[in-house]
């Protein structure tokens, strides 16, 4: 079967699955209080063949930015499947709860572990939207490398605009949540050692049934060698746009990044068109971050971003990631141009000279 190109209910539970050891049953979700500048995630991978789950939560905001420093990271690697659970209905060992009240629509999550406590319900705002294939039948460049084809079992990625309301506590502090929020849904083989070097951007901001937008851009056009990362437009390869209650796929698109001096993403510009001629035009500034190691070799600036777009302010959030091959690069450079980014290493520690 391959790529399939539609959606469907059972999706939302696990799929027949061959014996590849990476195969995975994925979801992501996020959620911000802006007033707060606060972000979090709640993120887990079933790999069946392993008797693994990877799952958890992770909590930051402007004081902290690491996984050892944020306000809470609770993301555990090693955990062994429950007996009996299903992609959202299970109580993992470190606490994380998924309860699927109606597919598609409506999702509880739970957490307490440590003083830090989820209570989040997330309600679909929009159906959920599939990372289409390319005209012709090809896999999009922009996911190649995450999902391959696995002969007679289906494999499928899509995203579906939604919003969380509820409590996260932290810290002895309790926020409450009520924001727009991503679900994201993936199942196939994703082996740990990507072929080829990976880095993307995967923006998105909801304001309701109304308006709201998801958009992946990987750097296609550039080779590894030839990729600067600094100064260049990506190109929209997936994504969808929401104006007027009227969601639409997105055909062509661009991303352009303000970079730091260590290389996070601190303000971007999109330009997009979907299927139906309708511009987004979107600027973002990022207002705090979380550099999160993820998928075993790749680094994901994840940030609150304040989006100003069709005359709307509305927070959202920005994935900018690459594999530890771009970044390692990256920074020798980064470091060559501005020394006092090594400032950070203890006295003894050996540095260039």
């Amino acid at each position: 079967m391959g790529w399939t190109d539609t959606i469907d209910v059972s999706d939302e539970h696990f799929h027949p699955k061959s014996d590849d050891p990476y195969w995975s049953e994925n979801t992501l979700l996020g959620f911000t209080v802006p007033e707060r500048n606060l972000c979090g995630f709640i993120y887990y991978y079933f790999r069946p063949n392993m008797n693994l789950v990877v799952g958890g939560t992770a909590i930051w905001d402007n004081t902290g930015e690491d996984v050892y420093n944020c306000k809470y990271f609770g993301w555990d690697q090693h955990l062994v499947i429950p007996e009996g659970a299903d992609m959202y209905d299970f109580t993992l060992s470190n606490s994380l709860s998924a309860k699927m009240i109606e597919p598609q629509q409506k999702y509880q999550f739970g957490y307490d572990r440590a003083g830090t406590k989820i209570d989040l319900t997330w309600t679909a705002d929009a159906a959920p939207h599939y990372m289409k294939l390319k005209k012709g039948g090809d896999v999009d460049p922009g996911i190649a490398n995450w999902v391959s084809k696995d002969g007679e079992f289906s494999v499928g990625h899509y995203e579906q605009a939604g919003r969380f309301v509820g409590t996260v506590e932290v810290e002895g502090e309790v926020f409450d949540v009520d924001c727009g929020a991503l679900r994201d849904r993936g199942w196939g083989p994703r082996h740990a050692d990507i072929a080829d070097p990976l880095r993307a951007g995967w923006p998105y901001a909801f304001d309701g049934p109304e308006s709201g937008w998801h958009l992946y851009d990987p750097q296609t056009e550039l080779s590894f060698e030839e990729d600067p990362i600094e100064g260049t437009t990506e190109t929209v390869t997936t994504g969808f746009y929401i104006r007027d209650g009227v969601k639409a796929q997105v055909v062509s698109g661009t991303r352009r990044a303000e970079r730091g001096r260590d290389g996070r993403v601190l303000s971007q510009v999109i330009d997009c068109v979907d299927e139906l001629g309708r511009e987004l035009h979107a600027v973002g500034t990022g207002l705090n971050w979380l550099k999160w190691p993820i998928n075993s070799d790749i680094v994901n600036w994840w940030s609150l971003v304040k989006w100003e777009y069709d005359g709307r302010v509305v927070y959202g959030e920005d994935q900018d990631f690459m594999n530890f091959r771009h970044y390692r690069r990256y920074w020798n450079k980064l470091v060559a141009r501005d020394p006092d980014l090594m400032n950070c290493l203890p006295e003894s520690a050996d540095r260039p000279a």
